[in-house]
């Protein structure tokens, strides 16, 4: 980003007010102070959102930032430029606008729900070699996101390819301003429209406002009513025409013939098109973040190294403080000489610990020797990266699950949606996140801007503050030999009685702390931990006269709220309202956080029982009662792979206790996992089963410490082929029913052993 602006004409373009103002020259924006990187001249503004940004503006100023731009007066230092204005996020567009219009090269937009990012990386891979295009990083599509992406265009760009989405009416009109596409493709919408639009055909005329002034829109023939209904300027594609493609093999047919017919309007040849039509790239649209060898944290985005992804992957890399050495590893191999040097410039922009360039695929001895760092891999798809990394994993053995950090993000704005504006939000990682992991999804979390963690004992508290988690913690389960670490750890104990308040308040006498902060446990139908509503004056009086505490939040759990019949959860909420109007009225605290609902309770009763805060916890990953009607994405997948295939005859038997005898030749493979894994031995014998190559594959015999064995009569696969556990063809809800069982105890079953991968 290069915006060559003064502040002068910054206030002009926003239409705002400043009392002094200097000619110093602006060249990036920045919206988010995790991604200030001072040795650029930037201007932060504060955007308004579930984070305020007025609230990091000190945060701004102490990274280095003088400029600001603001709807709220926040006090400064005097050398801070203040830059007043109605509206911030309309400030920025304003910005993206005017940015966009210094530019006369084509500009191609994406919306639709079906596939934009897919369709985007595709006329990219088709399109990059006649042009030099500027396209959204990933999937930066939302009113911000489209901003920041305009704010990227250079006059060294000749073509723009951005990416634009909504998820309210009346959104689209902004969007639609700044963009100003000449041209557009519409992917459709699913189904599945949200519920801020009353009906899918209502949803598609909002994403088509995008095209009211674009010259030509793109779309398949399914879409021919809607663009006629919204008068768009049509060009509808004939599958027919690319007959000579055989796309039954191939993923996405409809996206790659969308992407085929923009290339060839813009003048790639179809003969050229036919042969990459199978080329283009599987793109996952995702960071892999792993846990590697020597503590390494391994962020391998090797699927491109044009400066725009690169820099998104730096932004994600240095706004973590999971590890201090920030390592960057670049393979060059088939970049032209301009783009290295902007390249390289980004990079050091950043001042990372070391940075290497690799050259003919050759290791340097001094990465292989770096410990306890964040290492980045970023390179063309065309190079050997990808299997350089492999060099760098924490290879426990071949059984692996992977977490979709995207998917994740996407649960957590589904739930945030429910809530009254304001109200905070905590996430329970309790049991190393549920089994994900013990410190990278809490990272994420931090970086998302999540209000609060909560974790059930104090040494998942320590753990996570020891490396590297500054949030607040909520510890649940309070031990009163954890009070040492409490203190030195700064963590927020739950108090669930009195003889425990008096014994934390007698600790904390002794280093004489006053207003330590702690959290109410509050008894309201599950019967575990808790206050009784008779016992509330008794602890209200008490917290009145002991200075070394203060009530952080008051809250209490919903017993039954996966439960259709919502009786029994309205009824513990009455009761905890009741509870919250005592503590208000007695204990005159109006800073205390009241909380009651998880994630079952958040789908269900968010609009009228949020209070100030709600704690989510298995429904982040995708999980919950009701995930279908509220399109929560799963975000676990469990594999491992085949480490040989037998065949054995009629008679023959397989496995301990020799419990599976054959009654017919059969093709018999071993895998690599078993109930030291988490893969139950209840799963023995039929009762459970796995994918492979998207055929359901019997257990056989019974399932042994590291191996299991199932049958692949009816499937074509060999040794070292993927085993899907859980998926997209086993779902999580199904392998529980198989165990008996839940989600949650699928989940932090699944052994430390098995490798943990991030994809985002």
């Amino acid at each position: 980003m290069k915006l060559n602006l003064t502040h002068t004409k910054l206030v002009d373009i926003v239409s705002g007010k400043a009392e002094a103002l200097s000619e110093q020259q602006i060249d990036i924006i920045y919206y988010d102070t995790r991604l200030i990187n001072t040795s650029r001249n930037g201007v932060f503004f504060a955007l308004s959102g579930r984070r305020n940004g007025h609230d990091f503006v000190q945060k701004a100023y102490d990274k280095g930032i003088r400029s600001f731009v603001l709807s709220k007066k926040v006090e400064l230092p005097e050398d801070a430029v203040i830059i007043t204005v109605e509206d911030t996020l309309r400030a920025l567009q304003a910005v993206a606008k005017y940015h966009r219009n210094q530019f006369f090269y084509p500009v191609l937009a994406i919306t639709g729900s079906l596939g934009k990012t897919t369709i985007k990386e595709w006329l990219y891979f088709l399109l990059s070699e006649e042009f030099n295009i500027i396209r959204s990083p990933k999937s930066f599509n939302s009113q911000i996101g489209v901003a920041i992406s305009l704010l990227n265009m250079t006059e060294d760009h000749d073509f723009a390819i951005i990416e634009a989405d909504i998820s309210h009416p009346n959104e689209m009109e902004f969007i639609e301003d700044m963009v100003s596409p000449t041209l557009g493709i519409f992917t459709g919408v699913g189904h599945f429209y949200l519920d801020n639009f009353e009906s899918q055909k209502i949803h598609a005329s909002e994403h088509l406002k995008l095209f009211k002034h674009s010259n030509i829109t793109f779309s398949l023939n399914d879409q021919k009513s809607a663009l006629r209904r919204n008068k768009i300027n049509a060009d509808l594609i004939d599958v027919s025409n690319w007959k000579n493609v055989d796309f039954s093999q191939l993923s996405y047919s409809n996206n790659r013939i969308i992407a085929l017919h923009v290339a060839e309007f813009l003048g790639i040849d179809k003969e050229t098109l036919n042969k990459k039509a199978a080329l283009l790239p599987v793109l996952s649209n995702r960071m892999e973040v792993f846990e590697g060898q020597d503590n390494n944290l391994i962020i391998n985005d090797s699927y491109n190294i044009d400066v725009d992804a690169l820099e998104q992957a730096l932004s994600y890399q240095f706004s973590s403080e999971e590890r201090k050495d920030k390592i960057v590893v670049l393979d060059l191999s088939f970049v032209d000489e301009n783009r290295k040097k902007a390249i390289l410039d980004v990079v050091d922009s950043y001042q990372p610990t070391q940075l290497f360039i690799i050259e003919n695929n050759q290791v340097p001895q001094e990465l292989l020797e770096v410990k306890n760092s964040s290492i980045l891999f970023k390179g063309s798809y065309r190079s050997r990266l990808k299997e350089m990394v492999q060099l760098f994993k924490n290879r426990k053995h071949e059984t692996w699950v992977e977490f979709d950090l995207k998917a994740i993000e996407h649960n957590i704005s589904v739930f945030q949606n429910k809530l009254p504006e304001g109200t905070k939000t905590m996430v329970m990682v309790k049991a190393s996140s549920y089994g994900t992991g013990d410190v990278n999804i809490p990272h994420f979390l931090q970086q998302l801007g999540i209000n609060y963690l909560g974790v059930a004992y104090t040494d998942e508290g320590t753990t996570l503050r020891e490396n590297g988690i500054n949030l607040p913690i909520l510890i649940m389960n309070t031990e009163i030999e954890a009070f040492e670490d409490l203190i030195r750890f700064n963590l927020e104990p739950s108090v669930f009685s009195m003889s425990q308040l008096d014994s934390l308040c007698n600790r904390l006498k002794q280093d004489n702390i006053t207003g330590f902060p702690i959290h109410i446990t509050v008894e309201t139908g599950m019967n575990r931990l808790g206050f009784y509503p008779e016992n509330i004056s008794e602890l209200i009086e008490k917290l009145k006269s002991t200075p070394e505490v203060r009530v952080k939040s008051v809250y209490s759990h919903l017993a039954d709220a996966d439960n259709p019949d919502n009786g029994y959860s309205l009824q513990q909420i009455e009761s905890f309202k009741a509870m919250k109007l005592q503590f208000e009225k007695e204990l005159n605290d109006d800073a205390i956080l009241y909380h009651i609902l998880n994630s079952e309770g958040t789908s269900k009763f968010g609009k009228i029982a949020a209070f100030d805060m709600v704690r989510l916890g298995i429904g982040v990953f995708g999980y919950t009662s009701t995930a279908k009607e509220d399109e929560l994405l799963p975000s676990i997948r469990w594999k491992t792979t085949i480490s040989q295939i037998k065949t054995i005859e009629a008679g023959e038997t397989v496995g301990y206790s020799r419990t599976f005898k054959a009654d017919q030749p059969m093709d018999i493979a071993t895998l690599r996992i078993g109930y030291a894994d988490g893969f139950r031995r209840s799963l023995s014998n039929g009762v459970g089963a796995v994918s492979i190559n998207g055929v359901s594959c019997p257990v056989v015999g019974n399932v042994c410490m590291d191996m299991t064995m199932v049958d692949v009569s009816e499937v074509n696969c060999q040794a070292g082929d993927e085993v899907e556990i859980i998926g997209e063809s086993i779902d999580i809800q199904l392998f529980s029913t198989r165990l008996n069982t839940i989600p949650y105890e699928v989940m932090t079953s699944i052994s430390k052993r098995v490798s943990r991968i991030y994809l985002k």
